[in-house]
């Protein structure tokens, strides 16, 4: 479990950034312009063994990513791991965002179970617009595990679900 006198002495945020593809033209590609971000909970503890595995996940997360065939998420996310989100009662709780997109906090995710669909997310996260996407988009195995999504900047309220 999380404690919040840990998080102010542990929260030092671990990033490898995957390299972003340039163009020709020295611009990045349409499908790739926004560097997404996908955060893990290091503190998060799996409820029925108390392992910690949050860094497994962030690890997993990147090779899986950097293997993939689609330039838009072997290069456009960056996979970080930081100390408490404030999904305790849910570990382990695993966040995506981009600039101008709706962001998403899941919760009670399988660090082993739940990599590939945490994948398959990420490769539909990249291709909305706007990030906003409902419950029969996702991948089944986070049916049920969302715990927010946030409205992007400018996203009226009323969506759907």
């Amino acid at each position: 479990m999380c404690r919040e006198e840990t998080w102010t002495s542990v929260c030092r945020p671990t990033a490898n950034i995957l390299p972003s593809p340039i163009e020709k033209d020295g611009k990045l590609g349409a499908a790739i312009d926004r560097i997404h971000r996908i955060v893990v909970c290091t503190l998060c503890r799996d409820i029925p063994t108390g392992t910690r595995s949050g860094e497994a996940l962030c690890a997993d997360l990147r090779s899986r990513l950097s293997a993939h065939i689609e330039p838009a998420l072997a290069h456009g996310f960056m996979v970080e791991g930081v100390a408490c989100m404030a999904g305790c009662a849910r570990p382990l709780a695993v966040a995506f965002q981009a600039p101008g997109k709706a962001a998403y906090l899941f919760g009670s995710i399988d660090a082993e179970a739940d990599a590939g669909d945490l994948v398959r997310f990420a490769s539909l996260y990249a291709s909305l617009a706007d990030g906003w996407c409902n419950a029969g988009q996702r991948p089944p195995r986070l049916a049920g595990k969302t715990l927010a999504r946030i409205p992007g900047p400018g996203k009226p309220a009323g969506g759907d679900l």
